[in-house]
C-alpha cells in the first residue's frame, strides 16, 4: 500500500467516527495552539465575553486550548464557537500570535461536515440563499423593483446618478460585496460616484457573486472554494489591475484568496486606494472649495476585518481623508476599535449577543458629542445604526463612502 492509499484509508476510518484529518494549513493553525501561555489576556479584550460573560461565552483561550484539541467531540462546542464574532482582538492582543479566529474557523467546519444539524438554523438559511442565488441576500423579485429601490436612496443620500459602465476591460474592478449591491445600495452608487468624479478606469462585475466570507465562516469550505474559483475567473476576464471593494469583510476575504489563489492583483478598500492611489493633495484640491453643507461634527467607527484582519493604515487613510473635507470635525470614541458585534454571522442566528456587544460602541460614541458616525463599513454601519435608534439616540450613522461621496463637488 502506497502512502497515499494509506492517507486514503486513514482518512475513511476516521471519517466513518466523524473525524476529518487536519490538512497541510491547518496543521499550522494547531501548532499556533501550543504556543499559548495561559496568559488570559485574551478573555480580558474579548468583547463577546465582555458582553455577556464567560458563562454564555467562555471566551477565545477555551476555544484555543481546550476546544481545538477535541477532535471527536468539535460537535459539543457548537455553542461556543458559533458565537465568536471573529473580530481578530484574540489574535492582536496574543503575546504567542496563537491564530484563534483560524481555530474557530476550523472547528466550525468540522461541525458543518459531521453535525450540520449543529449549525445555527439561521445560518442553514443564509447557506440556502447562497446556494440559490451566489449572494449572501435573496435578490429583488424584479429589475425595476432593485432600480425603484436604487433611485429613492440616491435621492435620499443626494448622490446623483452613475450609470454601471459597460467596459470589458478596465484597470480598476469595483466590487461592492453582497450588501452594498441588494440591500444598501447607496454604498454601491456612492463608490461610483467618487471613482467617476477621479476619472478612474473602473467596471463592474456583470454578474454579482459572492466572495465566499460568509460560508467560509459558516463552515462551509466547500462552497466557499466554489465561490472563490467562480469570481476569480470573473476578476481574470475583465483583465483589471488592481480590485476596489466597499467593504470590510470582503477587503480582508479578497486580499486572502487573491494571494492564496493566485489572482496576482490586489484587492483593496476604497479608502486606501483614494489615499495611495488618487493622493490626499488631489482630494483636498478637489474638494475645498465644496459647498452646500454645514460644518459637521464626526467620530469614526474602525472595522474589524480592516484594522485586524487587513492593516491599522487603512484606517489611518480615513481619518486623513476626512481632514481634507473643509467642515468637518472628527472626534475619535473611546471604542473606535471595538467590534460591533455584527461579525462571524453572529447577528444571523444570536442577535441578543451582537446586540450586547455593539452597547460598548453606542455608549462611547454618545460621550463623543458627536452629530454622526462615519464607518467603511455596511454591516457595521446598520449594525451601529438600528442599535442607536433603538436606544433612542440622535447621532445618525453613515458609510463612510457616502458621506464622502456626498461632500464631492458635482461634475458639469
Amino acid at each position: 500500500m502506497s502512502e497515499e492509499e494509506a492517507y486514503e484509508y486513514v482518512k475513511s476510518t476516521l471519517k466513518k467516527e466523524g473525524i476529518t484529518p487536519y490538512r497541510s494549513d491547518e496543521l499550522e493553525i494547531v501548532k499556533s495552539v501550543e504556543s499559548c501561555i495561559n496568559c488570559g489576556l485574551c478573555i480580558q479584550h474579548c468583547p463577546v465575553v465582555a458582553a455577556v460573560g464567560v458563562n454564555r461565552f467562555s471566551g477565545p483561550r477555551s476555544i484555543a486550548i481546550e476546544l481545538s484539541r477535541s477532535p471527536p467531540e468539535f460537535w459539543a462546542t457548537a455553542d461556543t464557537v458559533y458565537l465568536c464574532t471573529g473580530c481578530g482582538t484574540c489574535r492582536e492582543i496574543c503575546p504567542k500570535n496563537v491564530n484563534i479566529p483560524e481555530v474557530v474557523n476550523m472547528i466550525r467546519a468540522r461541525i458543518f461536515e459531521h453535525r450540520p444539524d449543529l449549525v445555527p438554523k439561521g445560518l442553514h438559511i443564509v447557506r440556502e440563499v447562497i446556494s440559490k442565488y451566489n449572494l449572501v441576500f435573496e435578490p429583488w423579485e424584479t429589475k425595476e423593483e432593485k432600480i425603484e429601490s436604487r433611485d429613492m436612496r440616491i435621492e435620499r443620500f443626494r448622490l446623483p446618478l452613475i450609470e454601471d459602465p459597460k467596459l470589458e476591460q478596465a484597470e480598476v474592478l469595483f466590487y461592492p460585496g453582497c450588501q452594498a449591491e441588494e440591500r444598501s445600495q447607496e454604498v454601491r452608487e456612492a463608490a461610483k460616484v467618487i471613482l467617476d468624479f477621479f476619472d478612474v478606469n473602473f467596471t463592474v462585475l456583470d454578474e454579482m457573486s459572492c466572495c465566499g466570507l460568509p460560508s467560509n465562516l459558516i463552515g462551509d469550505h466547500e462552497t466557499a472554494r466554489f465561490l472563490a474559483k467562480r469570481l476569480q475567473k470573473k476578476v481574470k476576464k475583465v483583465d483589471a489591475k488592481i480590485v476596489v471593494t466597499t467593504c470590510a469583510g470582503c477587503t480582508s476575504n479578497l486580499s486572502e484568496i487573491s494571494e492564496r489563489d493566485g489572482w496576482g492583483i490586489p484587492a483593496i478598500h476604497i479608502i486606501e486606494f483614494l489615499a495611495e492611489e488618487i493622493g490626499l493633495e488631489k482630494i483636498g484640491s478637489a474638494v475645498k472649495d465644496s459647498a452646500g453643507f454645514s460644518d459637521v461634527h464626526v467620530s469614526v467607527h474602525d472595522p474589524c476585518h480592516l484594522i485586524k484582519h487587513t492593516s491599522r493604515q487603512v484606517m489611518q487613510n480615513a481619518l486623513d481623508l476626512l481632514q481634507q473635507f473643509p467642515g468637518v470635525k472628527v472626534t475619535e470614541s473611546e471604542a473606535n476599535d471595538s467590534c460591533c458585534g455584527g461579525g462571524g454571522m453572529v447577528a444571523y442566528h444570536s442577535s441578543d449577543v451582537a446586540n450586547a456587544v455593539v452597547k460598548e460602541n453606542l455608549d462611547a460614541i454618545q460621550k463623543t458629542g458627536a452629530d454622526r458616525l462615519v464607518t467603511p463599513c455596511p454591516l457595521c454601519t446598520v449594525q451601529i445604526e438600528n442599535n442607536l435608534f433603538k436606544s433612542g439616540s440622535t447621532v445618525e450613522v453613515d458609510d463612510l463612502t457616502v458621506f464622502l461621496a456626498q461632500r464631492l463637488p458635482r461634475k458639469r
